[in-house]
């Protein structure tokens, strides 16, 4: 019975927490606005952010880009979302209404963030957003429900601009958006995945 009761009272404190906002730490960078830009991305446990930047057709070692993985790439970002102590990385990026109320996107063991980095600019960047299925199993059967992936949309970043990248809440869309230096935001078309050719 004091088992029960010590998870039933874990299991309040996190959903709890689930709907306070997402603290930040503030990261300094070496950001040179003539050649690099800023990129927001959202993420959180079971609904993470993907995306490939750097996408350089001419090297062979970032013919797909540099990886990131925000909510889903690590057993450390998943778990501190899950009890809700994951901040958000911020590295200067103005905020926006997005970003103040990341909060609202909280869900049951699912705390939302955001991790800004620095990309190279005038290169392609794919992102992709993503609903992690749930494992089901009756018997001996075991099926998979409720996971999707966005399309895997790309855009240009441009040098000394930044942008944030978020998931549809509860399904899998994709959006970019470029801030402003007031934080308003203007929407990014997304083209279709940046793919290099194959090599003759």
């Amino acid at each position: 019975m004091k088992k029960l009761f010590v998870i039933s009272s874990l299991l309040l404190l996190v959903a709890c927490s689930s709907n306070a906002p997402v603290t930040q730490t503030q990261t300094s960078v070496n950001y040179n606005p003539e050649n690099q830009a800023r990129v927001r991305l959202y993420g959180q446990n079971g609904h993470p952010t993907v995306a490939w930047y750097g996408i350089d057709c001419d090297s062979e070692r970032l013919r797909r880009g540099i990886k990131i993985n925000v909510g889903g790439g690590g057993v450390g970002q998943a778990f501190s979302s899950f009890i809700g102590t994951v901040k958000s990385e911020s590295i200067g990026i103005p905020e926006t209404e997005i970003s103040r109320n990341v909060g609202q996107q909280n869900g049951m063991l699912s705390k939302a963030f955001f991790q800004e980095i620095t990309v190279p600019a005038g290169l392609p960047m794919n992102v992709q957003s993503s609903i992690i299925g749930h494992r089901n199993q009756a018997g001996n059967v075991v099926s998979y429900s409720g996971g999707c992936n966005s399309k895997i949309g790309s855009f240009v970043p441009q040098a000394g601009h930044d942008y944030e990248v978020v998931g549809a809440k509860g399904a899998c869309g994709i959006a970019a958006f470029e801030i402003a230096q007031d934080g308003n935001i203007t929407p990014v078309e997304l083209n279709a995945r940046a793919i290099c050719s194959k090599r003759r």
